[in-house]
């Protein structure tokens, strides 16, 4: 297993948010409108649609998981999913019904909604926390100069307890704080990735 980039770590978690989207919204609504449908016959392939779209999401982002995990430069092969998406009515429900890895699709089409907004906030706000903090001079030199205003007075800087140092060397060792949350981002989406990656192989049970 090669090791994980920080970009396509970070990549993973910004995709996850759409993905998450897009799965709940097709979720949601097949159910919803298939399961009224049934008893006019219409809703048997509109479910039997919804339920093998789920399913492939699902074997889909597996697949991308497994990628990243390895690391490969390579785009992820789709290799196809034993649940097809013909809608050739009762039989096609049935068969899929009759599978546990439906319902396991339909739990990461609902499932990935919340989950991808929490992957998608930690990728926007880990990176830029770190890196407003790294800036944090520039951010007293625009202050002070512009608004006159002192970003790091000893009363608005209650972490910062070196009260005998200036507000511009108070910001000097912001920015070192910052420049280490910066190196350990890729550690962190590494890890962020890792857990991402065990949400799906744990709902696909691989």
């Amino acid at each position: 297993m090669k090791k994980q980039s920080f970009m396509k770590s970070w990549s993973l978690l910004m995709k996850s948010l759409p993905k998450g989207i897009i799965a709940f919204v097709i979720a949601v609504t097949g159910i919803c409108v298939s399961l009224p449908l049934i008893i006019l016959w219409i809703g048997l392939p509109l479910l039997a649609a919804t339920l093998a779209a789920c399913r492939r999401m699902m074997v889909q982002e597996e697949l991308v998981v497994n990628h990243w995990i390895r690391g490969d430069h390579q785009q992820p092969e789709h290799t196809g999913d034993p649940a097809p998406l013909r809608t050739d009515g009762p039989r096609s429900l049935f068969t899929l019904l009759s599978q546990g890895k439906t319902y396991r699709g339909l739990i990461y089409s609902v499932a990935q909604l919340p989950i991808g907004i929490l992957g998608f906030t930690l990728a926007i706000v880990l990176p830029a926390t770190a890196f407003g903090i790294l800036l944090s001079p520039l951010a007293y030199l625009v202050s002070d100069r512009l608004f006159s205003f002192d970003l790091f007075a000893s009363d608005t800087t209650p972490l910062l307890f070196l009260y005998d140092l200036s507000s511009f060397e108070r910001s000097w060792i912001a920015a070192g704080i910052g420049l280490v949350l910066t190196l350990l981002l890729p550690l962190i989406f590494r890890k962020l990735g890792q857990l991402y990656a065990a949400w799906v192989h744990t709902v696909s049970s691989t």
